[in-house]
């Protein structure tokens, strides 16, 4: 596994395999993937090395769960507190077709009901074999009341910044963090990182790809409304702790997420969003 150092730090890390040797591994602390390996071997997500494990710490990488409020856009901490809450472990197993299952679980207490007075429970589900990853986040509402949410599965992909480039959001209308949080319509059939970007592109339909030298990563998305594109770049992580100054040579966040337009969630209703992440090679 990556940063074995980093991921036996702690006694509720889980890992599952499908049949045929893709991996992933969980921990429940945050209910947050880690790790996402192919059959060949390859890992597939980013991971910090510089990551405390603090049972009150996001980690840093993976695939963070954001809930129930994205970034600083309202009253609650930053992102939320799913990613610093303990989770439990619903199912750990192999399908009969082959691919690994993981289910983990989130219910309110008394301690989120501090922040967030409402009866919820999240449930991540996370589907993988081959060359595909398939993540789903369940929220229900338990309550006798409406609640708004926002959310994301915020997605570090491994990547060579060097090479990588995203395709699929032209046209699309964003919200540019590095400029003043500007709206702006992309016009640009490829984005190159090149420099600090952090966009929230709206209403994004179709699949986007985050495109390498030697093989590309397809993500697809449902229930999500929106995507993010994130890399800090070296001003950026000469401002956040526990990414090293050259961290981001080395990842690309494409995030699936429900960010302009809050959740309305019905008393005892469910709403579910889901990525799917497939890797192709090129040749």
């Amino acid at each position: 596994m990556p940063n074995s150092e980093n991921l036996q730090a702690t006694d509720d890390f889980i890992i599952a395999t499908a049949a045929d040797g893709a991996q992933v591994g969980v921990t429940l602390h945050g209910g947050h993937v880690c790790s996402w390996r192919t059959p060949d071997g390859v890992e597939r997500l980013f991971m910090s090395p510089l990551n405390s494990w603090l049972s009150d710490s996001a980690i840093r990488g993976g695939i963070p769960v954001i809930f129930p409020q994205f970034a600083s856009e309202g009253p609650l901490p930053k992102h939320g507190f799913a990613r610093t809450s303990a989770w439990t472990l619903l199912e750990s197993s192999r399908q009969i077709d082959g691919s690994g299952s993981i289910r983990l679980g989130l219910a309110d207490s008394a301690k989120t009901r501090l922040v967030f007075p409402h009866a919820f429970a999240l449930e991540l589900r996370v589907q993988f074999s081959g060359e595909a990853l398939h993540t789903e986040l369940k929220v229900t509402n338990n309550g006798d009341q409406p609640f708004e949410f926002t959310c994301a599965l915020h997605t570090y992909l491994n990547a060579d910044i060097a090479d990588a480039a995203v395709y699929g959001l032209d046209g699309y209308r964003y919200r540019d963090s590095v400029d003043k949080r500007r709206i702006k319509i992309a016009d640009e059939e490829v984005l190159h990182i090149a420099r600090e970007v952090d966009r929230v592109y709206f209403a994004v339909d179709k699949p986007i790809t985050l495109g390498g030298r030697k093989q590309s990563v397809i993500a697809t998305q449902t229930g999500f409304a929106d995507t993010v594109v994130w890399n800090p770049w070296e001003n950026g992580c000469e401002q956040i702790a526990d990414l090293k100054l050259d961290s981001y040579r080395h990842f690309v966040c494409v995030e699936a997420a429900s960010v302009e337009h809050p959740i309305t969630l019905a008393p005892h209703a469910v709403w579910s969003g889901a990525q799917n992440l497939e890797c192709v090679l090129i040749t």
